[in-house]
């Protein structure tokens, strides 16, 4: 796996991504794909781990408007951004997913992990660390850059990028090449399998979104113009239903504990 600034202090990773406010976020659609791939979950208690400014929380609370919404975010600014958007009736908090959290120990029905894994440098002790905010037969959404649905372009596009900038684009966000975070991994398939595994849970469903995303990049540098996006969640639902999630940059797994 390709590392980004695993060097730098939790303070500096902190200072950076308070610099950084709420320039960084996903695209809309995957907080709605990653909220219609969670479903309803009724009065439960969600806790998003790395909420941001707490785009996904929004899209969970639209279909869910009796769940218990909880986050916890490492930068300030970003913290109250997410209590603004979600109004008193969430509990979002400042915290880092290496310490004990502000919250009660089995006090979460679900907790996601959406986008997260690859910005942090143990992300196995992260996960366990996690499961003792869970409730006995609570779940995991994991959502996690799957790099190998780059192939077989991105080999090649490392070895162009450094010379031609266009070639940046066929690689994942998260190479050292094209990241903007402060931290960041570039994980293979079967590396996110290790880290399910090493972690003591077991995946119970799956989905995907950005199904071959090298494809949106031919049709942005050859179709200017031509807005690829509303033909993305159909042939992402299609690739879930036949089982090619692998081919997703974008995967989203639910996870029970295996112990």
């Amino acid at each position: 796996m390709i590392k980004t600034g695993h060097e730098l202090s939790e303070a500096e990773i902190a200072a950076r991504y308070e610099q950084l406010g709420d320039t960084l976020r996903m695209p809309p659609y995957f907080y709605s794909a990653v909220a219609e791939f969670i479903g309803p979950v009724g009065g439960a208690t969600v806790l998003d781990a790395g909420c941001g400014t707490g785009e996904l929380l929004v899209a969970v609370q639209r279909l869910n408007p009796q769940a218990k919404l909880c986050g916890l975010e490492l930068a300030p600014s970003r913290v109250e951004s997410a209590r603004q958007r979600l109004g008193p009736g969430a509990d979002i908090r400042l915290g880092s997913l290496n310490a004990p959290l502000p919250f009660a120990p089995e006090s979460a029905d679900l907790i996601l992990v959406t986008e997260v894994l690859e910005h942090l440098k143990e992300p196995v002790a992260a996960l366990r660390h996690l499961r003792r905010w869970l409730r006995p037969g609570g779940a995991f959404i994991i959502t996690v850059p799957n790099s190998s649905a780059w192939l077989p372009f991105s080999p090649l596009a490392a070895r162009l990028a450094p010379h031609f900038k266009s070639a940046r684009g066929f690689l994942p966000h998260e190479h050292p090449l094209r990241t903007e975070q402060p931290i960041d991994t570039v994980f293979s398939l079967a590396d996110i399998r290790t880290i399910v595994q090493a972690s003591d849970l077991r995946v119970i469903a799956s989905a995907c979104a950005e199904v071959l995303p090298y494809l949106a990049e031919f049709a942005y540098k050859f179709t200017p113009g031509w807005d690829i996006a509303p033909l993305r969640r159909p042939f992402d639902r299609l690739a879930t239903r036949l089982g090619f999630t692998a081919l997703g940059y974008r995967l989203m797994l639910r996870c029970a504990c295996v112990t």
